[in-house]
């Protein structure tokens, strides 16, 4: 009975051990993203950025064919046919100029997080008005690709400027 208790009581500390160890393991490369990931990850709305300020519609192959985007009193948009026909429509008629500012961006394993503001002009080509001039929010989800790209598989957008009638708060 004592040798039942003491194995009993060795493998008791060896699971905890191993808890222990498997605890506090430090995450791998793969897990948490590389310095390179981030990089790629910015380096993809670098290119949107210059593609949307050319008038270029390959930038929508920025997003994943199941992608989804986001937006305050509006539909979702989802999947790159409807995204693809939303920009086409509005590219033929308008000159979009954007730019991107990221704050933030983390890498877990094959998805990434890219948080920012975004300030975008819009302006449509017959009359030269500018119909629309904001600083917006952002928020991308990207998965990385079998190539290794990364795409936008979800994407929310939200207004940074205070509503018309919202009052500032004296203090």
């Amino acid at each position: 009975m004592t040798r039942l208790i003491l194995f009993s009581r060795f493998m008791l500390a060896v699971a905890t051990a191993a808890a222990l160890v498997g605890c506090t393991a430090k995450p791998t490369a793969a897990a948490v993203g590389t310095d390179a990931d981030e990089a790629a990850v910015r380096q993809t709305l670098v290119e949107v950025e210059r593609q949307i300020n050319q008038g270029d519609l390959g930038f929508v192959n920025v997003f994943a064919k199941d992608a989804v985007i986001i937006a305050p009193s509006a539909p979702d948009v989802a999947g790159i046919d409807a995204i693809r026909a939303m920009y086409s429509g509005a590219m033929e008629k308008t000159v979009m100029n954007v730019h991107f500012s990221t704050e933030e961006v983390t890498v877990a394993g094959d998805l990434a997080y890219e948080h920012g503001t975004y300030t975008l002009k819009i302006t449509d080509k017959a009359s030269g008005q500018t119909l629309q001039d904001v600083k917006n929010k952002h928020v991308h989800i990207l998965k990385r690709q079998p190539d290794g790209t990364w795409k936008t598989w979800r994407m929310m957008v939200n207004s940074a400027e205070p509503e018309p009638n919202q009052k500032t708060n004296p203090k």
